[in-house]
């Protein structure tokens, strides 16, 4: 028996109230944004049926974050759900935040009948990559993609 406290995970729907301590978690994952930019994104998300964005949730304190999308596909009966995002404030990690944020989207996608849940990463995110593995992925190596700059980036 050990002396430490008994720390509890809590998964659950993000609201704008959340995006000042979210923005951060995205800056890690390397996509800096402000509280501003994020709650609109939250709102916009919010109004689609076909996937959440969630916070995890240690002792109260906001510590990670995952967000999903079902995506129905044309060569399968039944859809597919994609992980888009999931972090874990660099400060709570190796705590059990991402397999809870992890497991809560994988019940999602049974609920659907998805018949894969996806995922992408950067190679050089070994942690990640790890993660990923332990948790039952099987790594795909061709994703192409094609970025499409707007017009204002040109």
């Amino acid at each position: 028996m050990t002396d430490e406290p008994e720390h509890r995970v809590t998964i659950r729907l993000a609201g704008l109230r959340d995006a000042e301590a979210i923005a951060p978690l995205l800056g890690q994952l390397g996509y800096p944004t402000t509280a501003d930019q994020l709650a609109e994104r939250i709102e916009r998300l919010a109004d689609r049926p076909d996937g959440e964005v969630l916070v995890a949730e240690l002792d109260g304190e906001v510590v990670g974050l995952a967000a999903y999308q079902l995506i129905d596909v044309i060569e399968r009966p039944d859809p597919q759900c994609r992980i888009t995002a999931l972090v874990v404030d660099d400060r709570y990690r190796r705590r059990g935040v991402a397999y809870a944020l992890l497991h809560t989207i994988e019940e999602t996608a049974r609920d659907f009948a998805c018949f894969r849940l996806e995922v992408t990463t950067r190679a050089d995110r070994a942690d990640a990559l790890a993660f990923y593995r332990a948790a039952g992925f099987d790594e795909r190596p061709h994703r192409l993609v094609k970025p499409l700059p707007h017009e204002d980036d040109l």
